[in-house]
């Protein structure tokens, strides 16, 4: 198993422990804020970490975001600039719809794993654009820092989850 396989089945084993963790969730329940004002949603964290992972792969495919070229970015509502989420605002962040935050979740996860299956170490070294103002970082940085992100924020989720539902694991 190369870097890249190796990072798709991390992610993988990840992914489903947010799928299940969304399973049967209200629109209300991923935009409630369980541990208080300021703290973020379960809408918001899974937006934030498919809108990495559609990053990820238009800078290692040289395309436009699937943020953008999917329409995504106008079933949010957020076409232009997109806000900056802090803890004063992020109770604005709408996710529409569990469908709309599930189906952006699932298109960016597919384009992210499409563009890193297959490639060589070398390959990994290769610099892409990061975020506008920042150099450019090695493609094994980016997904080493998206693994650490998502797995945190899958595992927030799951909390969150428990939290609502008043209840533990799942």
């Amino acid at each position: 198993m190369n870097a890249a396989e190796l990072y798709i089945d991390a992610m993988g084993r990840a992914d489903g422990t947010l799928r299940k963790a969304l399973d049967g969730l209200s629109l209300e329940e991923i935009r409630s804020q369980p541990a208080g004002a300021g703290s973020n949603p379960i809408g918001w964290l899974v937006w934030h970490l498919s809108r990495g992972r559609a990053s990820i792969a238009a800078g290692i495919t040289g395309t436009d975001s699937v943020w953008e070229s999917g329409g995504w970015a106008a079933r949010f509502g957020m076409e232009g600039e997109v806000p900056r989420f802090e803890p004063a605002n992020v109770h604005t962040f709408d996710p529409k719809s569990p469908e709309t935050l599930v189906g952006f979740f699932s298109e960016a996860t597919e384009k992210v794993y499409g563009a890193v299956r297959g490639l060589s170490d070398e390959d990994l070294e290769r610099e892409v654009p990061t975020r506008p103002g920042r150099p450019p970082a090695p493609i094994s940085s980016r997904l080493a820092m998206s693994l650490f992100d998502n797995i945190q924020h899958i595992g927030q989720v799951a909390y969150l989850r428990g939290l609502i539902r008043d209840q533990g694991w799942f």
